[in-house]
């Protein structure tokens, strides 16, 4: 975020003002989503702790649904009363109002891919799997974005161009997320088949 930040500061004080205030307003909507990533996660470590696999995907169901619901709907409702929502960081300045709104339109509309992406983090944690989805995240979203702002955007600079990297960063990562999810999933489950197995061999001597 410093080096997008410094991409954006290159872009002049309006785009920056501009950027800052529709900033603020996304934080609402990704607070939202990322209560149902810190609840997936729990839920996701306490079942698969109890050996319920069933309930853990259960889990990761209900807070996909609710946190791209979430998104969906705060990132709309967001962009719509977008004007009036900048206006009150940035009252009386159309050109201001005009650069958030171009934010927006990138990152807050579509703010549900990054509901998707930490959901099925949360997931992976709940698993017993911390490192991998650490790795993912810094490679897929703060190296993709790095590289990006260097190349693309140091190419063609101007705030479209920086700003679209976010949604193309949340699609590649959340995407290798479920990827990770498959395997560390099918490893974790039979994991805990074979412990009920052991558990009720025990049993029955």
């Amino acid at each position: 975020n410093v080096l997008i930040q410094s991409g954006v500061n290159s872009l002049g004080s309006t785009v920056v003002a501009g950027s800052a205030a529709a900033a603020n307003i996304e934080n609402f909507v990704y607070m939202a989503m990322n209560a149902f990533y810190q609840t997936n996660m729990t839920f996701a470590g306490q079942n698969y702790g109890a050996g319920e696999c069933k309930r853990v995907d259960k889990s990761l169901m209900y807070c996909l649904s609710f946190s791209v619901g979430f998104g969906v709907v705060l990132g709309t409702l967001a962009y719509l009363f977008g004007p009036q929502l900048l206006s009150i960081y940035t009252p009386g300045e159309p050109e201001v109002i005009e650069q958030g709104m171009i934010r927006m339109a990138y990152i807050a509309r579509i703010y549900a891919l990054c509901g998707i992406m930490d959901t099925m983090v949360g997931s992976l944690r709940g698993l017993g799997c911390s490192v991998t989805p650490m790795i993912v995240s810094l490679i897929g979203a703060c190296g993709f974005r790095t590289l990006w702002q260097f190349t693309i955007f140091a190419a063609s600079p101007s705030p479209e161009m920086l700003y679209i990297s976010y949604p193309i960063s949340w699609i590649l990562t959340a995407s290798v997320h479920i990827i990770c999810f498959y395997f560390v999933r099918k490893k974790a489950y039979r994991k805990v088949a074979e412990e009920k197995l052991a558990a009720g061999v025990s049993s029955g001597e």
